[in-house]
C-alpha cells in the first residue's frame, strides 16, 4: 500500500490544484481587508486603477500559454528554443498592453491619483509574463508539484505583505506598490531559476523564426478565444451597472464570484494539467484521445452535479457567512447560477478537444456567436428585471454554449461523447439534484446527511457509468505501472 501511495501520478496535479484554489480564495480576502482599511474614498480610486489593468490583463498573455504547449507537443523544437520565442513574445505584448494602457489613461483623463496607481499595478502585466513562460516550462516537463510551490510562493507574498502594510499603516501607494513589485520579483527569480536547471539559456541559437511565427499566429487564435469568453462572462455585470441600484450590483457579483470559485476547477484542471497530455494525444494517440474524452466528459458532469447538489443544500449559510446576515435575494440568485454548473464542466471538456485537435478557430466563431447572443439578451433583459434575469440567462447561454461545442465534436471529431451506461445515470443525477432543492429548508444537521448521501451516490453512479476502457485508463493515469 505504501508502495502505492508512492507512485500515485496524481500527486503533483493534485497540490497544483491545492495551490491554485488557496490563491482564488485567499486572495478574495484579502481584497476584503483592503476595502475595510482603505475606506470607500480611496478604495475607489484604487478600484478605478483596478478596473482598468484588468481589463487588459489577458493581453500579456493571449493564448501564448496554449500555443507554445501545442508547438512543444510536436516534438520538432526543443523546450529552450520554445521557451526563449515565448518570453520574447510575452515581454512584447506586456509592452503593447502597457502603452495601451498609458493612451486609454490620457484619453479619459484620469485622477493623478488612479493614473499613479496604474502606473504601479502595470508589473502585473511583465509579472504574468514571467509566471506565464514559467508555467509553461514545468507544464512541458509535467512537474506540477514545483509549479503548485511556486504558484504559492509567489501569491502568498502578495497577500502576506499586504497585511503586513495595513498593519503597519502605510498609505495607498505603499500598501500597493509593495506586494505587486515583490511578487513581480519573485515571478522573474522564479523564471531565471528555472530556466537555469532546465538549462534554457544554454547557446543555440537565441530565436526561432519558425517557432515565433507559429507562437504569434497560434496564440492569436486562442487569444482571441479568450477575449470572447472574457465578454461573454463579464457584459452582465457591466450592463447591471450602468443600469440598475448598486446594491443589486453587488449581490450579482458575490453570487457569481461564488460560481466562478467552483467553475474555477475545470480551468485549472485543463490549462494547468491536461492540455499537454491532450496535444499529445491527439496527434500521436488518437485512441487515448477520444476514450480521454469520454472520461473527462462523465467525469465533468458528476462533479458539476455534484458542486451543484451542495451550494443548492446550504445556500443560505454561505450568504450568511459573507454578510452575517440572511440574503433572500443573493440566495435566490445563486440558486439560479449554480444550475448551470454541470452545463459549465462539460462545456470545458468539450471545449478542451476543440482546442487540442486544431478547431480553435471554429469554437472561437461559436464563442462570439454565444457572445453576440449573450449581450444581446442583456442588454434588452437587464434594464427591466434586473439581476434575476441575469443569472437566468448565464444559465440559458451555457447550455447553448454546451450545445454547440457537442455539435462541433460531433462533426469534426466523434460522435461517441459519452460511455452508454451515462444514459442511464442521468435521470438518477436529476433526481439528486432535485433532492438538494426540496430538502435545502431542512435543519441543518438533516442537510449535511443528504449531503453525504447525495455525494456518495454520485460517486458510486460516476464509476458504474465508466467501461472497463475506461477505468484501466484512470488506474493509468492515476498510477506508475
Amino acid at each position: 500500500m505504501k508502495n502505492k501511495i508512492l507512485k500515485f501520478k496524481a500527486t503533483g496535479p493534485l497540490f497544483l490544484l491545492f495551490a491554485q484554489y488557496t490563491s482564488k480564495i485567499v486572495g478574495p480576502l484579502v481584497s476584503l481587508l483592503v476595502v475595510r482599511y482603505l475606506g470607500p474614498e480611496e478604495y475607489g480610486f484604487y478600484a478605478a486603477a483596478l478596473a482598468i489593468v484588468a481589463l487588459l490583463s489577458f493581453l500579456p498573455d493571449f493564448g501564448l500559454q496554449q500555443s507554445a504547449l501545442k508547438i512543444s507537443a510536436n516534438n520538432d523544437f526543443t523546450l529552450s528554443k520554445i521557451i526563449k520565442s515565448t518570453i520574447i513574445t510575452s515581454v512584447t505584448y506586456s509592452l503593447i498592453t502597457f502603452l495601451i494602457m498609458i493612451i486609454w489613461l490620457n484619453i479619459f483623463d484620469y485622477e493623478r491619483k488612479v493614473y499613479l496607481l496604474s502606473l504601479i499595478l502595470a508589473f502585473n502585466f511583465f509579472r504574468t509574463s514571467f509566471l506565464i513562460v514559467s508555467t509553461t516550462m514545468l507544464q512541458i516537463r509535467l512537474e506540477y508539484m514545483r509549479l503548485g510551490v511556486w504558484n504559492l510562493i509567489v501569491n502568498s507574498s502578495q497577500w502576506m505583505l499586504t497585511i503586513l502594510a495595513i498593519l503597519l499603516k502605510a498609505e495607498i501607494y505603499s500598501l500597493i506598490f509593495w506586494p505587486v513589485f515583490i511578487s513581480f520579483l519573485l515571478s522573474l527569480f522564479m523564471f531565471l531559476k528555472e530556466g537555469a536547471r532546465l538549462r534554457i539559456f544554454r547557446r543555440e541559437g537565441f530565436l526561432s523564426q519558425s517557432i515565433l511565427t507559429n507562437l504569434v499566429g497560434q496564440s492569436m487564435e486562442f487569444g482571441a478565444g479568450g477575449s470572447m469568453q472574457q465578454l461573454y462572462h463579464r457584459s452582465d455585470a457591466a450592463i447591471l451597472s450602468a443600469t440598475r441600484n448598486p446594491i443589486e450590483v453587488g449581490y450579482f457579483t458575490v453570487a457569481y464570484k461564488i460560481t466562478d470559485l467552483i467553475n474555477f476547477l475545470p480551468s485549472v484542471l485543463f490549462n494547468q494539467v491536461l492540455y499537454p497530455k491532450l496535444f499529445s494525444w491527439s496527434k500521436n494517440d488518437r485512441e487515448k484521445y477520444l476514450v480521454s474524452y469520454k472520461i473527462l466528459n462523465n467525469t465533468m458532469i458528476f462533479i458539476g452535479a455534484s458542486a451543484c447538489s451542495f451550494i443548492l443544500l446550504f445556500s443560505e449559510e454561505i450568504t450568511y457567512l459573507i454578510f452575517g446576515t440572511r440574503e433572500d435575494f443573493l440566495s435566490t440568485l445563486l440558486n439560479i447560477m449554480v444550475l448551470a454548473i454541470p452545463f459549465r464542466f462539460l462545456a470545458s471538456s468539450t471545449g478542451a478537444i476543440l482546442t487540442t485537435d486544431n478547431l480553435i478557430r471554429k469554437k472561437i466563431k461559436f464563442q462570439f456567436i454565444i457572445a453576440f447572443i449573450n449581450v444581446g439578451l442583456n442588454a434588452i433583459f437587464i434594464p427591466i428585471y434586473g439581476a434575476i434575469s441575469a443569472a437566468i440567462l448565464m444559465f440559458f447561454t451555457d447550455i447553448l454554449l454546451l450545445l454547440g461545442y457537442l455539435l462541433l465534436v460531433n462533426k469534426f471529431v466523434t460522435q461517441s461523447h459519452f460511455n452508454r451506461k451515462i444514459f442511464f445515470q442521468i435521470p438518477i443525477i436529476v433526481i439528486l439534484v432535485s433532492c438538494s432543492v426540496l430538502f435545502s429548508d431542512y435543519n441543518l444537521g438533516f442537510r449535511f446527511f443528504i449531503i453525504i448521501l447525495i455525494l456518495s451516490l454520485f460517486g458510486f453512479t460516476y464509476w458504474i457509468s465508466l467501461g472497463n476502457k475506461e477505468k484501466g485508463q484512470i488506474d493509468q493515469f492515476l498510477f506508475k505501472r
